[in-house]
């Protein structure tokens, strides 16, 4: 490590020691192999971005998922490395019809999900129910008032 990048790692709590771009076959390589711990960092600066609109159906998507517990075919995909443990997650077909960005097709044609990329989905479903929450409450604090 150059004086340079010491003196940065010095100054910052955490550095990650620049920005690389893995392909999705390299990323599931590794995520698979479940031994290496990876961050994930996507370029969110508003410089980056355009056309953008606020999403809307947080709460309407998330609901329309289906979540499942299933265990992976090991021995018919060797060449995966999947996990022996019992999982919980979403089916990619039915993923991808209410969130196409999330779903990718590796080189065999299976679908895959990223599911970092859900992060906002959920987000937006929590703030709509923290919203309806806060009405509904205004609701009650009223009833109550009329009652006494």
């Amino acid at each position: 490590m150059s004086e340079n990048n010491q003196d940065t790692k010095k100054k910052d709590e955490y550095y990650f020691g620049g920005i690389k771009e893995f392909s999705l076959e390299e990323i599931e390589s590794e995520v698979l192999n479940e031994s290496v711990y990876l961050d994930v960092f996507a370029g969110s600066d508003p410089a980056f971005k355009e056309n953008v609109t606020s999403f809307q159906g947080g709460l309407d998507t998330i609901s329309k998922m289906n979540v499942y517990e299933y265990d992976y075919k090991t021995t018919e995909f060797p060449d995966y490395s999947f996990s022996n443990d019992h999982q919980v997650g979403l089916m990619a077909d039915e993923l991808e019809s209410l969130v196409p960005g999330v779903v990718a097709t590796d080189k065999n044609g299976y679908k895959v999900v990223n599911y970092a990329k859900l992060t906002p989905v959920l987000t937006k479903a929590i703030q709509e129910l923290t919203e309806t929450v806060k009405e509904q409450q205004k609701v009650i604090e009223e009833l109550k008032l009329k009652l006494n």
